[in-house]
């Protein structure tokens, strides 16, 4: 027997956008789909971040025919860290979810772990098997190696963007980053404020269109500059 599905008071679900035109419209519909399932009041924000394609384009489009969809846009690009920021800037409701624009995870997969909410202040996937090169594997795998030994703290798979957070949880921390190191800048600061982190398992699928910029030398050089920046309390 299934359970019934839990309901949430109000969400805010964003998504970072680029190079991102021919994934947002099998994206968003989803995201609409899962919206309307699990809360009566909720918003859809697009975080068009100066792509080049048509993203911006595609975007307003579907604004147009979802219900409580708008698109910000980022006049110039200003990396991941900088859409997420304007991501949780711009969310007004009670409950804060986001993924990426890129449609490599299945946002369906929030409903089965929304319990985990009655003991949680956030919720954080983690991925047990990454659709990526091997290169981006070990990315990863010294990036939260490093998050470990720095902070002494260990969260799983802290840059999965799967989450989701209480409002509380943000109106409390001060987002400072803008590169990529926003994701574990939230986590340490929540863990450090006492909030509780739960997990769940998330599947990851291959970028069937587009393009990534995650594994860009100055995409990784900023976040590693802002990882040590905010360890010795620079940033």
């Amino acid at each position: 027997m299934n359970k019934p599905i839990k309901k949430l008071s109000s969400v805010s679900f964003f998504c970072p956008a680029y190079y991102d035109e021919k994934n947002l419209p099998v994206l968003i519909p989803k995201v609409h789909e899962l919206l309307s399932s699990i809360t009566d009041i909720f918003e859809i924000i697009i975080v068009e971040d100066g792509s080049p394609d048509r993203t911006g384009e595609v975007a307003d489009d579907l604004a147009k025919h979802y219900s409580y969809t708008r698109v910000i846009h980022h006049i110039k690009n200003r990396g991941y860290g900088g859409a997420l920021k304007t991501g949780f800037l711009e969310s007004k409701y009670d409950y804060v979810m986001y993924t990426d624009g890129d449609h490599q995870y299945d946002v369906f997969e929030f409903i089965p772990n929304l319990h985990l909410l009655d003991n949680a202040d956030i919720i954080s996937g983690y991925v047990t098997k990454k659709a990526v090169s091997f290169s981006r594997k070990f990315q990863s795998f010294c990036f939260n190696t490093l998050i470990t030994i720095l902070f002494l703290t260990y969260t799983k798979d802290i840059n999965c963007s799967m989450k989701i957070y209480k409002r509380n949880v943000l109106d409390t921390i001060i987002i400072k980053s803008n590169s990529a190191f926003i994701d574990a800048e939230m986590i340490l600061k929540a863990k450090k404020g006492g909030f509780v982190v739960s997990h769940f398992p998330v599947t990851h699928y291959i970028r069937e269109q587009g393009l990534a910029s995650g594994s860009k030398p100055s995409v990784i050089v900023h976040t590693i500059k802002d990882m040590f920046k905010y360890r010795f309390g620079v940033l």
